[in-house]
């Protein structure tokens, strides 16, 4: 169970107070003398248990409760108990009476709430209360009172003295009168005799079955005893099993060794100490074998390059972004040429002196065919022509129609395309867009000439002077963007426009010679007209076949990607347009060489830093932030190395006795290597493993003989022990429950048969009763019956009572001898941890007093401890009947006030981190006045501190 919440509304110096616990299992509470703590330890305790204080009264309050996960309110207004689960009906019951077993206030005082002047040794383990709480809780809540009940009901029966005026006692004198006044009242009748041997018989009887009733009950009690003994045999038996696994400690040296390893703990400890007394005259976060002591000179040098490295990072990043945009803008223009096709890469080497010659011989070839057909019209103005004479040749099939026609053709599809890069890059480049972007852009620049003049001259303010230079600067840059858009777009589209009129020409003269007949032959016969047309067409033929070699000729030499429709007079802008792509491409090429260079020199500087980070053991990127970052860490290294230069004398002397334990660790060392040798142990690990089996051996040792005097302890009286022992080896635990059962079936059919005896008396004394001779006889008689029963009754209820004291003190007993060691052997361990291992509680002889035992086996009588160390015992022995009550009950919260005040730091340290571990499982608050058990639980885990305060 713990305490989430303390609200107190009216107790003693608290009004309307709250307190909250924090997560953690012990709450450390610091405050002043006169804060209130032992207001709030008194208030805590009677909100738990109620009751009025003698000297604040009632408590009005509440605490906010968890048991088990489950939430719980309970509040006290003076004497009016509000006690609920949120959600859940009123519970009527007190705390202590529900979950508790009806652990009074006192009790938990003794137990759990503890002050210093609570700590009073090991008286409190003798208390009846205490016992009965403690040593009675697993075999009825009210085990203690019940054993004191039955003694006091028991001496209210009888008291061992002649003159004594008990119940017992009475009626055996009222009875001895009665036999007395009887006797004096005469003869009696024979059937009164006879009713009276019965009478007799009867109470032989009763004798025999009261004597069967008793041998059967010592049986019973015979296998009870063996039942109770059967797990404490079996644990001695398993401890005499494990004894035999381990080795009888007496082969190992012990004492020298755990000396030796004593010396080698504390020379390893102030090999510590003055390392870190070393390590404290380092500055902060500095080491003198840092990194930096090695490559320092390189930081030095990588920062001299920091700016270039900066500046080649900004211009690799600026180059490969213009890079990109020169190439966007090369394959856009590259789009708009004419002679070029945009899905073919343009040729590195072009032969243009050939592609000139050819260019001029296919139109001197082509200006001579021309020539030829515009002098045939000449042929029809003759007026007679020889009908003999043979005609040029006028159809389709003609050579010239030929060439015309697939002429034609080209030119049509090179119109095609043309027509169809106007569609996608004409006009609407014309848009209105680039003239209002100059327009804006003027006007800006001129209202940033204003701004600026009227900054300078008429307002004197330097922002407004810079507000006008920046409007100008924006405004020439929208206005040169503008005037850009439209000229480049401008040229690009008129050169286009420019050649689609040129090929239009073209077409037009091609579907006009395909359209101009050839002169026809007259009927009339001419010799001359004839022979004149057999030159002419001899001519043509010539002509036309050097054409088409020429075309031919320049066709082949058209380089691939360009435009296969060109002519010759396509050549000089089919160059102009190469060498404007090829002047671009170069400039390209350069800014590409010089970002190379650039990239190299970047690359060189950048393996230096990676190097310089692996050296550094740094794993963030390389970056001149990062230099940077790291060249303030080298600076204040060097500022730090310089501080710890000056304590170099402080720290050689902290080394010197460094060096001292060092060679006493390595002396040790070699003695420890000559114990191993000795005892053929191949190292210390080995010897102290054999030391722990010794520890085992005398664990089990322990538990053997705490088994063996239990065991003693069940024999029964009288008996044998080894016959015990025979009968626990040879039986077996459902043979001796069957046997237990068994004792009981016979003990209820001789119950049975008394009760049957009772019976048959009452009928007898009843018939005594009617056989009485006068009114005086009968008196007497029934008199005498009614002092007999009631005398009967009342042994009976004496031997009852006799009976189950003997056997519940018996029961204690056996309970304590076998719980009081288990905790007896936990306060022994919070002993060793509150002592630091110098002491362990002596369980084993208690019975020549209390006493504690040192690492040497040495026992240490009370009357020699010290006052701390005595607090120290009383403490562990609090907390071991705490920790073993819980277990059987519930874990009630431990509130402890001040016991730490006779500790030393050191204790005081070992008894906080005792009670962090205890709070684990069992909740637990400790105030203190004093400031260094309070900074000493900040630093402790599992533990809370809070400063108290009323207000």
């Amino acid at each position: 169970m713990n305490i989430k919440q303390i609200r107190l509304d009216s107790f003693g110096p608290y009004e309307n107070w709250t307190f909250k616990s924090g997560p953690n299992g012990v709450q450390l509470v610091y405050g002043a003398n006169e804060s209130g703590k032992t207001s709030l330890l008194e208030g805590m305790r009677s909100l738990l248990f109620g009751g009025k204080h003698k000297k604040y009264g009632y408590v009005s309050g509440s605490l906010e409760l968890d048991k088990e996960g489950t939430a719980y309110h309970l509040g006290r207004q003076n004497k009016n108990l509000d006690f609920y689960s949120p959600g859940e009906p009123s519970i009527k019951d007190e705390p202590n009476q529900l979950w508790w077993h009806g652990l009074d206030k006192k009790t938990y005082n003794r137990i759990f709430g503890l002050t210093l002047e609570d700590l009073q040794g090991v008286d409190i383990l003798n208390e009846v209360d205490v016992r009965a709480r403690f040593f009675g809780a697993e075999g009825g809540e009210q085990l203690g009172g019940v054993v004191k009940s039955i003694e006091t009901n028991a001496n209210d029966l009888l008291v061992a003295s002649a003159s004594g005026k008990r119940r017992i006692n009475v009626l055996i004198d009222r009875l001895q009168e009665n036999k007395a006044r009887l006797s004096a009242l005469g003869e009696h009748e024979t059937q009164y005799v006879e009713l009276q041997q019965a009478l007799k018989a009867s109470e032989d009887t009763e004798a025999e079955i009261q004597n069967q009733i008793k041998e059967w009950q010592d049986y019973r009690e015979g296998v009870e005893m063996v039942l109770r003994a059967w797990d404490t045999y079996r644990r001695s038996e398993e401890a005499r099993r494990r004894m035999q696994q381990f080795t009888s400690p007496d082969t190992l040296d012990r004492d020298a060794f755990l000396s030796i390893d004593e010396g080698l703990r504390e020379a390893r400890q102030n090999m510590q100490l003055w390392l870190d007394k070393e390590e404290a005259l380092k500055p902060e976060n500095f080491d003198p074998n840092s990194p930096f002591t090695t490559y320092g000179q390189d930081i030095e040098d990588l920062i001299q390059q920091g700016a270039k490295w900066e500046q080649l990072r900004r211009e690799c990043e600026e180059g490969e972004a213009y890079i990109a945009k020169v190439k966007e803008q090369l394959d856009f223009s590259r789009g708009l040429q004419s002679s070029w096709r945009k899905d073919e890469s343009v040729p590195t080497d072009v032969n243009w002196f050939e592609g000139e010659r050819l260019s001029k011989r296919l139109r001197t070839a082509k200006d001579q065919l021309l020539y030829w057909q515009s002098q045939a019209p000449s042929l029809q103005k003759e007026p007679k022509i020889s009908e003999d004479s043979s005609s040029v040749d006028t159809g389709e099939n003609s050579p010239v129609n030929t060439w015309a026609q697939q002429e034609l053709q080209a030119v049509m599809i090179d119109i095609a395309d043309l027509e169809s890069r106007l569609g996608e890059h004409g006009s609407i480049r014309m848009a209105a867009m680039p003239i209002w972007l100059q327009r804006i852009g003027g006007i800006g620049a001129v209202v940033g000439v204003l701004m600026s003049l009227a900054g300078l001259i008429a307002l004197e303010s330097v922002l407004y002077s810079i507000g006008g230079i920046i409007l100008l600067i924006l405004g020439l840059g929208l206005f040169w963007y503008g005037w850009r858009l439209r000229h480049v777009d401008d040229s690009d589209v008129a050169r286009l426009m420019r050649e689609l009129e040129r090929l239009q020409q073209r077409k037009s003269y091609l579907e006009t010679q395909l359209d101009v007949p050839l002169p026809v032959a007259s009927d009339i016969p001419n010799l001359e007209t004839a022979a004149i047309e057999q030159r002419y067409n001899d001519e043509g033929k010539q002509l036309q076949a050097n054409y088409e070699k020429a075309l031919a000729e320049w066709q082949a030499w058209i380089p691939e990607g360009a435009a296969k429709s060109l002519d010759e007079d396509d050549f000089f802008s089919m160059k102009h347009e190469y060498d404007q792509y090829s002047e671009q491409l170069r400039t390209i090429e350069g800014y590409e060489k010089r970002l190379d260079e650039h990239k190299e020199s970047l690359r060189l500087i950048e393996d230096q830093a990676v190097t310089l980070w692996y050296n550094l053991g740094v794993e963030a990127p390389v970056s001149p932030t990062e230099l940077k970052r790291i060249y303030n860490q080298y600076k204040n290294f060097q500022q730090q190395m310089i501080r710890w230069e000056q304590k170099e004398s402080q720290r050689k002397s902290y080394r010197m006795e460094y060096d001292n334990w060092h060679r006493k660790e390595k002396e040790l060392l070699l003695e420890q290597k000559a114990l191993l040798e000795k005892s053929g142990l191949s190292g210390a690990n080995e010897y102290r493993q054999k030391l722990i089996d010794e520890d085992q051996f005398k664990q089990w040792e322990t538990i053997y003989k705490q088994s063996q005097v239990q065991l003693d302890l069940l024999t029964p009286d009288g008996e044998n022990k080894d016959l015990f022992y025979r009968r626990l080896r040879e039986g077996n635990k459902e043979n001796w429950t069957d046997e237990l059962a068994h004792a009981d079936q016979e003990l209820n059919a001789r119950k049975d048969a008394m009760a049957n005896l009772y019976e048959k008396r009452g009928q007898i004394v009843e018939a005594m009763r009617a056989l009485g001779s006068d009114q005086e006889q009968r008196e007497a008689i029934q008199q005498r019956q009614e002092l007999e029963s009631e005398l009967e009754s009342a042994l009976e209820d004496w031997a009852t009572q006799v009976v189950i004291a003997h056997c519940m003190e018996r029961a204690q007993q056996s309970y304590e001898e076998e719980s009081q060691p288990k905790m007896l052997e936990l306060a022994s361990q919070y002993i060793k941890r509150l002592t630091n291992g110098a002491y362990t509680f002596d369980m084993w002889g208690l019975q020549d007093g209390l006493a504690l035992l040192n690492e040497r086996g040495e026992r240490l009588p009370i009357h020699h401890w010290s006052s701390g160390l005595a607090d120290q015992v009383y403490l562990a022995l609090r907390l071991a009947l705490a920790k073993v009550f819980s277990y059987q009950v519930d874990a009630l919260p431990i509130i402890l006030d001040d016991i730490l005040v006779r500790f030393d730091e050191e204790r005081q340290k070992s008894a906080l981190e005792l009670l962090a571990e205890l709070g684990e499982h069992q909740q637990i608050w400790l105030f203190t006045c004093q400031q260094q058990v309070y900074y000493m639980g900040q630093a402790i885990a599992g533990i809370d501190t809070h400063i108290l305060q009323r207000a």
